[in-house]
């Protein structure tokens, strides 16, 4: 009995043994594999770092913008983003740049919804650098980034797909290597389920409750905007998206013309669903001879998806593109920011009522849309001193929507076509939507 007792418990040693061997040889080639990723990486990098002064997703983008102290203009060529995990996987994106002295100012990009595309990275581990060709030097130099911002990391959810949502940790870290701190930006990218309270799309329909909007006999903007919402919706959501209303048939009496930034408000809901894209039906009323769909895009970004959207329309309806000329930008596509005109008034409303003016420029986006739900990328303002609203809670916020406002024609010229061709607008617009992911 007592020989098999030892036999038992020597084979249980046997197999501790064994299994504690299995783990330190697992955990010491782990070590080896990280060290090698990490000689790849920071054994490139120069001392001196870029200070990221802000950084931002926007869409399903993200963009920062910083500046490097102390390089030459004579001996600057060129500048790229670099993006690396270390072990094979690299991709380079352009970056912008101008001397200020002898400080080297830089942004990924000039277009918000352009810059490095989150939903395009697999799963895995990057850093993000910047490489820095120099006349003088064959090799490029590569510097890492530091937050200097008032912000910190970031979280995103990407696009819902067959094979599932990823989530993308946007944290600024440090590492010392050879006694050296670097701190650097690093994309961690891990397969997930997307959060309940996380979206794809948000779907605005215009006005409500007793905000109506504009009025052709006992049509109303806020009923058509609202079933057009519906629509979409519902077509998306066909399509595996996560989609969310800012207004249903539940909540829409509650809407007034100055609400949107209450707890409950559209601009609020909106922002607290942390969709990728935004679309806000309206219907114009204007001049006796005006018609068509006009579609309003953010200022400072590539027009692609306001494009698409609008021949989308005018090739499935009977709906022509907008005959009006102000703010256009191409057929059926407007940007309309502040004019100075404008922003003197809102200065003069400031004095008269006794708050600081906002801070507004010629590249602010005139409609609040698109501006408010935009955080820093579209200079979103309304933070409560004009006590006539309530405080934007994500007006300072670094993870805005790309929204986009359709007004989709005129109410006194093209009722008919929307009140009976709802199904080939909604299948247009979605499928320029779809085509854009």
């Amino acid at each position: 009995m007592l020989k098999k007792l030892i036999t038992f418990v020597m084979l249980i040693l046997i197999f501790i043994g064994l299994g504690v061997g299995v783990y330190f040889a697992v955990f010491s080639k782990e070590n080896a594999e990280e060290e090698k990723v990490n000689e790849a990486i920071f054994s490139l990098l120069q001392t001196k770092q870029i200070e990221v002064s802000e950084f931002f997703t926007f869409g399903r983008c993200f963009n920062f913008s910083g500046k490097l102290s102390s390089v030459s203009k004579d001996n600057f060529e060129s500048a790229k983003l670099y993006l690396t995990d270390g072990s094979g996987f690299e991709k380079i994106y352009p970056v912008e740049g101008k001397f200020e002295g002898n400080d080297f100012v830089l942004s990924t990009t000039n277009q918000i919804n352009s810059g490095l595309l989150l939903d395009d990275l697999p799963e895995g581990r990057y850093v993000a650098l910047v490489r820095l060709k120099l006349n003088n030097s064959i090799n490029p130099k590569y510097y890492s980034l530091v937050n200097g911002s008032e912000y910190g990391n970031l979280e995103y959810d990407t696009i819902t797909k067959e094979d599932a949502s990823r989530r993308v940790k946007i944290e600024f870290k440090s590492q010392i290597y050879e006694n050296q701190e670097y701190q650097y930006l690093e994309f961690n990218v891990v397969r997930g389920e997307k959060p309940t309270e996380v979206y794809d799309v948000v779907i605005d329909a215009g006005h409500g409750g007793k905000d109506i909007g504009e009025k052709a006999g006992s049509d109303t903007e806020a009923d058509i905007a609202l079933a057009y919402a519906k629509l979409l919706k519902e077509r998306l959501e066909t399509q595996g998206l996560k989609i969310k209303l800012t207004r249903d048939n539940v909540n829409t009496n509650t809407y007034t013309a100055t609400n949107m930034y209450d707890e409950n408000g559209r601009i609020t809901i909106a922002c607290q669903s942390k969709a990728k894209y935004m679309v806000s039906f309206h219907i114009n009323n204007g001049k006796e001879g005006l018609r068509g769909v006009e579609i309003y895009a953010p200022c400072k970004s590539n027009l692609n998806l306001a494009q698409n959207m609008a021949n989308k329309i005018i090739a499935y309806t009977d709906v022509e593109y907008s005959n009006n000329h102000s703010f256009k930008k191409g057929e059926g596509v407007y940007v309309r920011n502040f004019t100075q005109n404008v922003i003197n008034e809102y200065t003069n409303t400031a004095n008269k009522k006794g708050y600081e003016p906002y801070h507004i420029t010629l590249d602010t986006p005139y409609l609040y849309t698109i501006r408010e739900v935009g955080g820093i990328a579209t200079n979103a303002y309304v933070d409560g001193r004009n006590t006539s609203y309530s405080a934007n809670p994500y007006y300072h916020s670094n993870q805005g929507i790309e929204c986009y406002q359709i007004e989709m024609g005129y109410i006194k010229n093209d009722l008919l076509i929307l009140k009976t061709q709802m199904e080939q607008y909604v299948t247009a617009i979605s499928e320029a939507i779809l085509e854009n992911l």
